[in-house]
């Protein structure tokens, strides 16, 4: 029993992947920059695109389930739970809720007028769909977590835009697209504060190494709501494309820096504070890593992220994407993070007992892992939701290994001892008074 645990915590040290000295790793969470729970935009934001919405390939058959539900066998998984009693917070796009993704308003910090239920983007409704979509009789498709709550909070949007020029759109904080790491950071302290169990973060920022960003309340966010509300929060490793150019992997030379964090050169945030995050990157119908996954010492899992099936916003099966010269399948990382947030959703009601970092262990540690144990593309492997419901896996500790700043304690500063002194002033004063009015009346008697 004591080697199987030190085999666990052994597990999520190598996915932290501890960097060598002097090696890029995650900035020191700093709990003080915390930032206030408030809904709506960082400044006033305008609509400048019309909203896209998901289609359907032509002669789709919707009647069987999708692959991604059979490849993770999750008919067999819902035997032992189904996710309720659990909230899971959607931090997207927003939800267009229907009776098969019953969303619920949690906030909206792209539009001021906005509560959260509306989605522009095609997205966070596909998002909420595969983490808790209900069944039908009319076709094959179910969430991960069918009896989940859904809490939608809409963070971002490529249809709005801020109000007025910004001055570098190569800063994911000064972007072009509404949402900003500040935006989020509030995002996901206010989802914690909802009392979300679970926390699915299907975006991205990526930046270079040369150009760091001060990102230090999104650090506090995630710690607050991980370590002191004790959510589960499941991130997307991100996609390739603009501004996220891939990762080298690891130099086998460089055998004390096994996660490669020396050869980083694309910061992905939230994806790189893991192990306080899961990390997910993504997989093809083959089992082998999307070549659109980024990568990077950070990745913790992964799971379907190609030629999906999804909830559109009436509630029916939706399998497409209005691209550029047409329609595309629906696929991506973001949807890898549902998934497994999903299965957050199911081990949270199945193990109620246990902290996020065993129920991040828990998947982990079933997951299937790829030769050599850990890498850079799917982490610890593809999730196995039905080992992660039934194994015997040691809890493993507590709390995930992560560097936080400890606050000093306030100083003390002893207020003025004025009780003891007031009572005895009061009651002293009593006495003479008492003593005085005897004084006055033996006087009074004498003179009679």
């Amino acid at each position: 029993m004591h080697r199987l645990v030190a085999l666990s915590a052994a597990l999520l040290l190598a996915l932290a992947g501890a960097p060598v000295a002097g090696a890029l790793e995650p900035p020191t969470i700093d709990p003080a920059a915390l930032p206030p729970d408030e809904t709506g935009p960082d400044q006033p934001t305008e609509q400048r695109r019309a909203c896209t919405a998901p289609a359907v390939f032509p002669d789709s058959n919707f009647a069987d389930k999708p692959w991604a539900s059979d490849y993770l066998r999750l008919a067999e998984a819902q035997r032992f739970a189904t996710g309720a009693g659990v909230t899971v917070a959607v931090i997207d796009t927003g939800v267009n809720g229907s009776p098969r993704v019953p969303a619920e308003p949690g906030g909206d910090f792209v539009d001021q007028a906005g509560n959260g239920m509306s989605d522009c983007d095609a997205h966070g409704t596909l998002t909420a769909s595969i983490v808790a979509g209900r069944p039908a009789p009319t076709d094959g498709f179910i969430g991960v977590a069918p009896d989940a709550r859904i809490l939608s909070l809409r963070q971002t949007s490529a249809a709005f835009q801020p109000v007025g020029a910004r001055t570098d759109p190569n800063d994911p904080n000064t972007t072009q697209t509404a949402g900003s790491l500040r935006s989020l950071a509030r995002a996901v302290v206010h989802a914690a504060n909802l009392g979300a169990q679970v926390i699915n973060i299907s975006e991205a920022a990526c930046y270079k190494v040369t150009r760091p960003i001060d990102e230090a309340s999104l650090g506090a966010a995630i710690n607050y709501a991980v370590n002191v509300k004790g959510a589960v929060v499941i991130v997307a490793a991100g996609n390739t494309g603009q501004d996220c150019t891939q990762n080298p992997p690891p130099d086998p030379a460089l055998p004390a820096d096994p996660r490669g964090w020396e050869r980083v050169q694309t910061i992905v945030s939230p994806a790189w504070y893991s192990p306080l995050v899961l990390t997910v990157g993504g997989i093809a119908q083959n089992g082998q890593p999307s070549s659109f996954s980024m990568s990077g010492p950070w990745l913790g899992a992964a799971a379907p992220a190609e030629n999906l099936t999804a909830l559109g916003y009436d509630g029916n099966p939706v399998n497409a994407l209005h691209g550029e010269d047409g329609l595309i399948p629906i696929g991506g990382t973001s949807f890898a993070a549902a998934y497994v947030s999903g299965l957050a959703a199911l081990l949270r009601q199945r193990f109620p007992e246990l902290t996020p970092a065993q129920i991040i262990n828990r998947i982990t540690a079933t997951a299937r892992h790829p030769g050599g144990g850990v890498d850079n593309y799917v982490g610890a492997g593809v999730i196995d939701p039905v080992a992660a419901l039934t194994w015997e896996v040691p809890a493993g500790p507590e709390r995930a290994p992560y560097r936080v700043k400890e606050i000093p304690p306030p100083v003390h500063v002893p207020p003025p001892d004025r009780g003891p002194i007031t009572a005895v002033v009061v009651a002293g004063a009593a006495l003479a008074l008492a003593i005085g009015l005897g004084a006055l009346a033996r006087r009074a008697l004498r003179r009679r």
